[in-house]
């Protein structure tokens, strides 16, 4: 129990102060004041991937972290949080937003990498790389819950009422 205790504060410690310092990065990208100066896809893939990661971490930290400690076993043991729909949207939006990340980290680094090798056409291309690298991960998400659903549904019994019955 004490153990869960020490846990339990290092991870409050560590997280809740890195989620205010996370959020004042967030506000400060879009600002009025700072508009000029953070006006370009770098920034915008930074705060998008800001609120994805801000989003993620609290998602995952109240229901996949929390639960691992006995001091909450009483909260999460209760039917709510049996299987349902309520826990498969919980684990669902984790993968979700793990997704995100990914594919923001991935945008991001892409996007460094033509501002180095091509810095004279670095605008030119984020002016098309951008719209396209939102879409992307979007598509992208969707693609593996398409094909569970269709595995899913070309798995079940095709029945086919008659009239007659």
């Amino acid at each position: 129990m004490e153990a869960d205790v020490v846990k339990l504060t290092a991870n409050l410690v560590y997280g809740i102060p890195s989620l205010i310092l996370y959020g004042v990065i967030l506000v400060q990208l879009v600002r009025p004041k700072y508009r000029k100066r953070f006006d370009n896809p770098f920034f915008y893939l930074c705060f998008l991937i800001g609120v994805v990661d801000c989003i993620g971490y609290i998602i995952s930290f109240f229901f996949i972290t929390l639960p691992t400690y006995s001091l909450f076993s009483s909260f999460y043991g209760s039917p709510f949080f049996s299987p349902g729909p309520f826990t498969t949207a919980i684990y669902f939006s984790v993968y979700f937003f793990g997704y995100l990340q990914l594919f923001g980290n991935c945008f991001l680094t892409f996007n460094r990498f033509t501002c180095i090798v091509f810095p004279l056409k670095h605008v030119t291309i984020w002016k098309i790389c951008f719209p396209a690298s939102v879409a992307i991960t979007v598509v992208a998400f969707l693609a593996p819950s398409s094909s569970v659903s269709i595995r899913c549904s070309s798995t079940l019994p095709c029945t086919t009422q008659t009239a007659g019955t």
